[in-house]
């Protein structure tokens, strides 16, 4: 493939990613989104009054880069109608999704997959379910994700060269911005030391250095001083407050055991939904193989598990797509992994100098954090996959890897399996080919009892104007 035709090729798959996340943006018109509600009232809230109090509504104590983006895109919106305003919203998500796509070719091509591997990892991670969820919802996730990526790009060439002073400028300031945006992207400022932490490093290596840390501090240190002086506590969260401590009790399976990491139930591939419903859409308990958050992440990355777009109002409804698509990601997930575990296998012999180490040492902090966070907190909210979407980039990186090291034939199968698996996804997850949008009566009734219950949240004033007829 012609440096010409990777570059059409990229273009046309964005240009597809985009028409894609903008109609699902368009078409899901109620808050049925990962705290939705919460973070469009954060916006409201930044619009009408400045920065609000970390702990003063539902979704606040996020850092604020992202929701900053969203106000400043909601007002230019607002005149154009509450379907324009909630695009809006959404837009900083999207335009995080396509940065992600873009900095998986780059990391791809840079760690030596050829071109059309590139490419088929970045499809990958475009129409990746937990991916393409993230990328259509009012929230910071997918916005955290694309700043993330971008770090690692310059990371990954920092690695090779740690002296290049316009690439320490670029990793720490989107760096600084995923951290700015929600805890997670601290995991891509620490991930910055790496290309620097070696022997020798001459003058114009610590200046690079010195200002890769004073753009990371610079870009997300203003938020968490912020949170230190308002609330005592630099990561202040509100999961322990009402009404989001009995919203989060509500999928509470107990304490978790160590068998929850290391078992995965042969029922997790029958039954892809946390909640089991009766007809009618009644709630009727909890799926006991969600209990393994392997089970739980797995189902997340490939599916909906949460059914926040795959609604369904009767038992069965979605099952058979669901199963569908949990199956089809087994090739993919497992050819990244392998390909992960090569990555680690050269950063051990090299002793941390390969170029892949950023991405490798971001990995091990990113799975590690997850597993401590789903220890300190039994619900299985806690185990959504969406936390692992700074992981996007080196997920895309190690698929890429995977496949170039199978023989020729298993490469060809691998791709072509891959590539169905993305298809069935972006078939599943445009709104109205299988799931309708939600009903908006639903999230208004939810969002305004819950902004209700946090007076000065802003939250019942933007469902109101948001969702209401």
């Amino acid at each position: 493939m012609s440096p010409t035709q990777s570059r059409v090729a990229l273009t046309a798959l964005l240009a597809l990613v985009a028409a894609q996340g903008i109609w699902n943006a368009a078409a899901q018109r109620a808050f049925w989104g990962y705290d939705e509600g919460g973070h469009a009232g954060y916006a409201l809230a930044i619009r009408e009054q400045g920065l609000p109090h970390p702990l003063s509504g539902w979704s606040t104590f996020h850092p604020p880069a992202a929701h900053l983006v969203g106000a400043a895109a909601w007002s230019l919106a607002e005149p154009f109608g509450p379907r324009a305003s909630l695009v809006a919203l959404r837009l900083p998500s999207l335009l995080g999704l396509l940065a992600a796509v873009v900095a998986v070719f780059g990391i791809s091509r840079r760690l030596g997959a050829s071109d059309a591997l590139a490419l088929c990892a970045a499809a990958m991670c475009a129409e990746l379910p937990v991916a393409q969820l993230a990328g259509s919802m009012i929230g910071n996730e997918g916005f955290c994700a694309g700043a993330s990526a971008l770090a690692l790009w310059a990371l990954v060439r920092l690695e090779k060269d740690p002296r290049r002073l316009r690439l320490a400028v670029a990793a720490g300031a989107f760096a600084g911005l995923a951290a700015a945006s929600k805890y997670t992207g601290l995991w891509s400022v620490a991930a910055c030391a790496v290309p620097f932490a070696r022997r020798g490093l001459d003058r114009r290596g610590l200046r690079a250095a010195a200002a890769c840390a004073a753009c990371a501090v610079a870009v997300a240190g203003p938020a968490y001083l912020r949170n230190l002086a308002a609330t005592g506590s630099l990561l202040p969260m509100t999961r322990e407050r009402e009404p989001m401590r009995s919203s989060e009790e509500r999928l509470s399976a107990g304490a978790r055991r160590v068998s929850d990491y290391l078992a995965i139930p042969w029922d997790c591939g029958r039954y892809p939904y946390v909640a089991v419903v009766a007809d009618g859409g009644i709630w009727a308990g909890l799926n006991p193989a969600m209990r393994s958050v392997p089970c739980l992440a797995y189902a997340g990355l490939w599916f909906d598990p949460f059914g926040l777009r795959a609604n369904r109002t009767g038992p069965r409804d979605g099952v058979g797509w669901g199963v569908a698509l949990l199956y089809s990601g087994l090739v993919p997930t497992l050819v990244a992994v392998f390909g992960l575990g090569h990555m680690v296998l050269r950063c051990a012999r090299s002793r941390g100098r390969a170029l892949e180490a950023p991405l490798v040492a971001q990995c091990a902090l990113g799975l590690t954090s997850f597993v401590a966070f789903t220890a300190l907190a039994p619900s299985l909210a806690a185990a959504k996959s969406s936390y692992l979407l700074p992981l996007l980039a080196p997920g895309g990186a190690a698929f890429a890897r995977g496949c170039a090291l199978l023989p020729r034939p298993a490469r060809r199968a691998a791709v072509a399996l891959s590539l169905v698996a993305a298809a069935l996804g972006g078939f599943v997850f445009t709104t109205g080919t299988v799931f309708a949008p939600a009903r908006t009566d639903l999230s208004l009734a939810y969002w305004t009892h819950a902004g209700d219950a946090l007076p000065g949240s802003w939250i019942s004033e933007a469902a109101r104007r948001l969702l209401s007829p």
